[in-house]
């Protein structure tokens, strides 16, 4: 007696695709839930260094934890697009893309800025400490230099 037939394996193509207005409704959610999570995030920043003081130097905090926060942004945009793209979702899967692109553009930017000013903040305090350096005495005796911090 010959065994019975195997079930029908699972066919994809027959899995129901996300209506359009929900598709293109959840694309927009989505999208202004992380335009304005990362405006939020941008705004945190700025108000770190922000004063009225024109005599005041504006010092902002170090991008890092802003960086991060950016970052998880952009995991949960990856997240949802391959989400969106299981459940055969085209448009927010192309937004969520774009906005993964978006983000991880922004985070190398901000990364090159933070490099950026490091390496100001180090010009300027090599700048201040030969600043403080007297001239030296060479006349005819050993060399006598003021050497800075001593």
């Amino acid at each position: 007696m010959p065994p019975p037939p195997a079930p029908p394996a699972p066919d994809d193509s027959v899995r129901p695709r996300a209506g359009t207005g929900a598709d293109i409704g959840a694309a927009l959610g989505l999208l202004l839930a992380e335009v304005l999570v990362l405006a939020g995030i941008l705004a945190v920043w700025i108000d770190s260094g922000f004063t009225l003081d024109p005599e005041a130097d504006a010092e902002f905090d170090r991008l890092g934890g802003y960086l991060v926060a950016a970052a998880v942004v952009g995991g949960g945009a990856v997240l949802a697009a391959v989400v969106a793209t299981r459940n055969r979702a085209p448009v927010t899967a192309w937004s969520q893309a774009l906005m993964v692109v978006l983000i991880t553009v922004g985070i190398c930017g901000g990364t090159a800025y933070q490099r950026h000013e490091d390496e100001r903040a180090r010009t300027r305090e090599s700048a201040a400490a030969w600043a403080g350096r007297e001239d030296c005495d060479a006349g005819g005796e050993a060399v006598a230099c003021a050497v800075p911090g001593r």
